[in-house]
């Protein structure tokens, strides 16, 4: 890339393609998709991105601007423009030094990414194959986001969405695995026209990537990529003080007007040539957006940096001024009349140290510099900063408000400062739900490429590794919604407070309870109550599916397996299941029966002339009058 001037537009970047010298920094028709030849589609990507990048060079201010408020770091030139910035001695004065918008960002951050949304496919009246396809993908996507270490990098994103307005992750294919990586908000470009109603039709991502990376990924395009010269990420002296080998390359993506438009377009470029031109069929780019808070108008969101800007300025300046006038007029001075016998060398700072004076003694004073106004000023801006983002000043520096000791106050605090950000987390849970269909999407064109595709999946019980559905019948629709991952606050007098009403409740015991005290959640619960459930399901699954039989036994719940039994029966009869299976079905009730009339003592015969005793009730505790208490020893 080089610079021109031009008297209409001033100074302007010009891509020189190998072979040709563009004269224009302005895409000929911004329809590079519908380029015939390699050059040529190599040429009119980067002029289209270079022109929307001079074209949208206030994104790159406003977000440097931002960046500065959060943690006083420069857009570019991380390392040159910084250590620079902090050998000036007007750094303390230029740095903000009671920074409201980093303490606000850094608590929400904290607050919302306590839970982990967890993404789980659930199917709307599917039948048996679909149940186990969901159940098989809520195994397959919590082993790829552990793979992928998401919930690390979705920290990161809403950190960014904060700041600049919009967090990005992609989604992409890299040495036959599904990948994904944050994306800074300046590497995507889009047209603010196409991107209008906030469904842009093509996006453009500019990053400079290690040339040793792009040999790696494309084999056959070593030779353009070796002598494409080094970029960097801008043009300041600074910048290119670096031992990275890094070129820009420009990925881009035209989705297709329609289901046989054909003019859908996925290209890689960098300075000599094409290094990947293929067919796009997908309705969505390969990114999911997590705004702070979506935009009216256009694609970027805003962020509470940007909320905030103006308080944080006005607390700047007034920091300013109380520095500067604490400096000039708050210290203490010495006042010695003029004539009088008094040796300065005795006013120091010793301790009982003799001040001899003839005359009239010397006196002590501090003017005062600062009104009370201006405290109180800097105290409103600070409580009307966290007031605007929602934030509670106490929950921002780790406490809690005076007298709030009980579980259930605790509680009701936690929903009040959590429904302030109800539309935050929704977005924040959708974002997993996006990366979910991106992490599948992705992982079936492996899959019916390479024939499969493996991901590992932790559980409580180890790690196992999970082989890809069917491709086929991942072409069923699914919905995805996201739960959190536990449901007990964290709180101690909170958690207490939960468990109590749960087993006041009858849904757990006491002794349930008295681990999940200690047990932050209580999935594990969850598994054994309907461990007995599930296998008879699966039983009875594996019987209409396969028309493998597994006999019933003592262990399972048996009044539980007949009454599922006839469901499944009465639901697969009329829909024309085979009679052998149905038949299966019959003996497994019959053998149920059989197994409830053997285990039914027979009622011992009634003494004649001896009165009955009616039996009594348990004990039942005061607290948890739902559940006998238990006995004394027990």
């Amino acid at each position: 890339m080089a610079k021109v001037t031009d008297k209409k537009r001033g100074e302007r970047e010009v891509v020189t393609i190998k072979g040709k010298d563009n004269k224009k920094s302005e895409p000929r028709g911004h329809k590079w998709w519908k380029a015939r030849s390699q050059m040529q589609l190599a040429q009119e990507t980067i002029e289209t991105a270079v022109f929307l990048k001079d074209q949208q060079q206030y994104r790159f201010r406003q977000l440097s601007t931002y960046m500065r408020l959060y943690g006083n770091m420069p857009l570019f030139n991380p390392a040159g423009a910084t250590m620079n910035r902090l050998s000036q001695q007007s750094l303390p004065l230029d740095r903000p030094t009671m920074n409201v918008i980093q303490s606000c960002i850094d608590t929400l951050v904290s607050k919302l990414t306590q839970s982990r949304p967890r993404p789980l496919f659930l199917t709307d009246a599917g039948d048996t194959k679909m149940r186990n396809l969901a159940k098989q993908m809520n195994r397959f996507i919590p082993g790829e986001f552990y793979q992928m270490d998401m919930y690390r990098k979705s920290v990161i994103s809403l950190r960014d969405a904060c700041i600049g307005g919009t967090g990005i992750i992609k989604v992409f294919e890299r040495d036959k695995k599904v990948k994904a990586e944050r994306t800074l908000l300046t590497e995507l470009l889009v047209d603010p026209n196409d991107a209008l109603y906030g469904e842009p039709r093509q996006m453009f991502q500019v990053k400079l990537v290690e040339k040793s990376i792009l040999a790696e990924m494309f084999p056959e395009q070593k030779n353009p990529i070796d002598n494409t010269a080094n970029a960097f990420p801008d043009l300041a002296q600074d910048s290119s003080s670096t031992i990275a080998d890094q070129i820009m390359v420009v990925e881009a993506w035209h989705l297709p007007s329609g289901k046989d438009a054909g003019d859908g377009r996925h290209v890689i470029v960098c300075g000599n040539g094409v290094l990947l031109d293929e067919e796009w069929t997908k309705e969505r780019f390969p990114f999911a957006f997590l705004p702070y808070t979506p935009a009216q108008i256009g694609f970027w969101g805003q962020g509470l940096a940007e909320q905030l800007m103006g308080i944080q300025i006005e607390i700047n300046q007034l920091l300013m001024t109380i520095t500067q006038a604490i400096r000039l007029v708050g210290v203490p001075r010495v006042f010695v009349e003029d004539g009088s016998k008094i040796v300065k060398a005795h006013l120091n700072n010793q301790v009982g140290s003799i001040v001899t004076y003839r005359g009239t003694k010397p006196i002590y004073e501090v003017a005062p510099c600062i009104a009370p106004e201006m405290y109180a000023q800097l105290e409103r801006l600070k409580q009307d900063a966290y007031n605007q983002s929602g934030i509670s000043q106490l929950s921002a520096t780790a406490q809690k408000p005076a007298g709030l000791n009980s579980g259930e106050a605790i509680r009701s605090y936690d929903d009040m400062q959590s429904d302030r950000f109800a539309a935050l987390s929704k977005r924040y849970e959708d974002f997993f739900v996006d990366l979910s269909y991106l992490v599948c999407e992705t992982a079936k064109d492996i899959a019916e490429r390479d024939g499969s595709y493996q991901t590992i999946y932790p559980n409580k019980d180890g790690t196992r590794e999970i082989d890809l559905p069917s491709v086929d019948l991942l072409q069923d629709p699914f919905v995805i919604q996201c739960f959190d991952a536990s449901s007990l606050p964290r709180e101690p007098a909170g958690r207490l407070q939960k468990v109590t009403e749960m087993m006041q409740a009858g849904l757990i015991d006491p002794q349930e309870g008295r681990r999940l005290l200690d047990y932050p959640d209580i999935e594990q619960v969850d598994r054994l109550d309907n461990a007995s459930e599930e296998r008879i399901l699966k039983i009875l699954d594996e019987i209409v599916e396969t028309g493998k039989y597994t006999p019933p036994d003592p262990f399972m719940n048996l009044q539980l397996a007949s009454k599922l039994c006839a469901q499944y029966y009465n639901l697969y009869q009329p829909a024309k299941l085979s009679e052998d299976r149905c038949a299966k079905l019959r003996t497994f009730f019959d053998q149920v029966k059989a197994l409830v009339t053997q285990a039914t003592p027979p009622a011992p015969p009634a003494a004649a002339g001896v009165p009955q005793a009616v039996p009594t009730a348990p004990p039942v505790s005061d607290m948890i009058p739902n559940v006998p208490q238990q006995p004394q020893g027990v």
